[in-house]
């Protein structure tokens, strides 16, 4: 292989990137836990209660450890080794569904213990990810092979939740929910196992005078650093008016099926299914076109949600509305990647953990907020038109991403064509 025409792509970077390999199978046995989990629980608990109130909750408790504990987590990660943090992580959510496992097939468990070790795995997954997304700039040593890492985990995350929701189901109805919850234990115990044949040492020192800092002035430090960000602030702005945009197709689907659009749950699960292909297509695009001018690429991504909101407005009928949706999907990633990369381009490596707890702090706050806001509204002014004002919303957020230069011109550079191909990686 001629390294002077290659381009960056999964193959090379699975091929020679031991480390990242480890990481991204640890991640993929991980993400295909929590999609077993995620079926289980959501059965489990409507069987319990019969309340679809109760399923929201207990989603909702997912977010919520996120926003109260996510900026001391940050802080923590830019401390500690991140290879045994996320070795800790995967050992306690090993022992929480475990737990869980036992108190299912003992006949003890109570709607109580489902939340609070809904909220501990959500803390503990929290902590993972910080800490993966901080290690990976140091695992991948030639910056313009970030794109396709990323792309990749974002791909493996749908590829493994479709997998996972599927053999979710089976396992239900064959083994039972405690049997299912034995096997997203075991995910946990797989990847803590592929975290440990990770060979490479973080190389990122404490800045000089903030050993003594409380864990309070840390996170200060990382708040102050990035007040003066205005690209990064313009990123954290953007990605938060995008996700309050992406209310009505997380809450209105049902809604827009059932109303607008005359059908039933066979119409509905047809229609999720599409912003699922949409996530993937998006994530398998980027990835292959290993993208340098990220900062256009996301503002762009913002633009083709847009678009996609606004065809599913427009849609007098189910497969139009399809595409709209999948034009949704593949926005999202085309957004979500570079995003993610600038921050890890962008972020000093001893700042990485509390900068990114604060954009998710962001990011999430406008969750729960605007999932109660949207059903009201729909109700008010109708389901068509909630989507049209997201799509607005979406074309406001393009227009400011465009008209910002430097984030408009932010570039990874292209890798050297002088080297080959198992130099520009960090082998471990």
């Amino acid at each position: 292989m001629n390294s002077a025409v290659s381009k960056p792509n999964y193959r090379l970077l699975l091929q020679h990137n031991a480390d990242f390999r480890y990481l991204w199978l640890a991640r993929a046995c991980s993400f295909f836990g929590d999609a077993l989990y995620n079926l289980a629980i959501s059965w489990l608990v409507y069987s319990m209660t019969g309340s679809s109130l109760q399923v929201g909750l207990v989603i909702v408790t997912k977010f919520l450890p996120e926003m109260i504990l996510g900026l001391f987590i940050g802080a923590w990660v830019d401390r500690l080794n991140k290879k045994i943090l996320m070795q800790i992580s995967d050992a306690a959510q090993a022992l929480l569904t475990g737990t869980l496992a036992v108190l299912m097939l003992t006949g003890q468990l109570q709607l109580l213990h489902i939340y609070l070790i809904t909220a501990a795995l959500a803390i503990m997954g929290n902590l993972f990810g910080t800490s993966q997304s901080s290690l990976m700039p140091e695992l991948i040593a030639d910056k313009a092979y970030l794109i396709p890492a990323n792309s990749l985990m974002s791909v493996s995350l749908q590829v493994t939740r479709i997998l996972g929701t599927v053999a979710g189901g089976i396992l239900v109805a064959s083994i039972g929910n405690s049997g299912a919850v034995v096997v997203d234990a075991v995910s946990f115990i797989l990847s803590l196992a592929l975290i440990q044949r990770i060979k490479f040492r973080s190389k990122t020192k404490r800045q000089p005078g903030t050993a003594g800092l409380s864990i309070f002035a840390e996170i200060h430090e990382g708040w102050g650093w990035l007040r003066g960000q205005t690209a990064l602030l313009l990123l954290i702005l953007l990605g938060t008016l995008s996700n309050i945009a992406l209310g009505p197709s997380n809450v209105l689907p049902p809604m827009l099926i059932g109303e607008l659009l005359q059908g039933g749950s066979r119409e509905l699960g047809i229609f999720n299914a599409a912003i699922g292909a949409g996530l993937l297509l998006g994530g398998l695009f980027v990835g292959s076109r290993s993208p340098r001018r990220i900062g256009l690429w996301f503002s762009v991504g913002l633009g083709i949600q847009g678009l996609g909101m606004g065809v599913i407005a427009l849609s007098p009928a189910l497969w139009p509305a399809c595409f709209g949706n999948l034009l949704l999907g593949f926005g999202v990633t085309v957004t979500v990647i570079p995003m993610s990369t600038l921050f890890q381009l962008l972020v000093p490596s001893q700042l990485r953990g509390r900068v990114n707890s604060i954009s998710s702090l962001a990011f999430n706050l406008s969750i729960p907020l605007t999932y109660g806001g949207v059903g009201v509204l729909a109700d008010s002014i109708g389901v068509a038109i909630c989507f049209g004002i997201a799509a607005a919303l979406f074309a406001v957020c393009l227009t400011a991403g465009l008209s910002n230069p430097h984030l408009r011109s932010l570039d990874i550079q292209a890798p050297p064509s002088s080297r080959a191909p198992d130099k520009e990686f960090h082998a471990g």
